[in-house]
This record gives C-alpha cells, structure tokens and sequence, in this order.
C-alpha cells in the first residue's frame, strides 16, 4: 500500500476516533471563561456608569455582544453533566438561542445608547442587558 494512502486511512480513523469520544472539558471550560468575563464587564459597566464613562460602557457592551454571538456554540450535545446547565438548553435549544440573541440584542441597544452620552437612557439600556441574563439564568442555569 503506498504511503500516501496508509496516510490518508491512519487520519480517517483519527477523525473517526475523535468524533465517537465525550465532549472534551475545553468547550465547558471556555464557556465559563466566558461568562465570568461577562459577569466582570457588568461590574465594570455598572462601576463606569458612576462615572459616566462612556466609552468603558461601550467597550464592555462590545464583548458582551460578540459573546452572546457564539455563545449556544459553546452549549454542544452532552456538555451539560456537571455543570449548572439545565437541561432545558437542549430540550429547548431553540428557546436558548433566542434567549442568547435577546442578550445580543439589549447588548448593542446599550452600545447604541452609549454613544449618546445620557447617562439615565444609558442605565436604563444596562438595566436591560441584566435582565436578559437574568431570564436566561431563570429558565436554563440550576442555582
């Protein structure tokens, strides 16, 4: 058999291999990486609101946004044992995706409000990106 084909049937069953394993702790991990440095940009957007900084506000509603993006592909099949993700994410993933993209949505209101410089509309926009996660941790995180 040549090389090349011993090559290319040794990386097929690589593959193969390492579809059939469990979820990898990467993706678990990653996740919570992530939502501890969304729980530190409300800190830090609730903490700037203070001092009508703007642009901190915009800066955190940016990766706020960029987050809630990706966030359901953080959430494959199987990668709830564990970890206080109900199992609601999956039953209903459809439901946690609109869950996700209203956080999206409340993210880049705040970010457009920001830009404004009114400090009461501001609060009012962070308010409601609290409250989307909020919802989102009531329906699918076990406390």
């Amino acid at each position: 058999m040549p090389v090349t084909k011993i090559k290319a049937a040794s990386a097929a069953i690589a593959l193969t291999m390492l579809a059939s394993l469990p979820v990898s702790a990467g993706v678990v991990e990653d996740r919570k990486a992530n939502f501890k440095a969304s729980n530190m940009s409300m800190r830090m957007m609730g903490a700037a609101m203070g001092s009508e900084d703007f642009d901190t506000i915009t800066e955190e509603a940016m990766k706020l946004a960029a987050w809630a993006e990706v966030m359901p592909d953080y959430f494959p099949e199987g990668s709830g044992a564990g970890t206080s993700a109900k199992p609601e994410i999956w039953t209903d993933f459809v439901g946690f995706k609109d869950a996700a993209e209203a956080f999206h949505n409340a993210a880049q209101d705040l970010i457009t409000v920001a830009a404004k410089q009114d400090a009461a509309s501001t609060a009012e926009a962070l308010k409601a990106v609290g409250a989307s996660c909020k919802a989102c941790h009531q329906k699918f995180k076990s406390w």
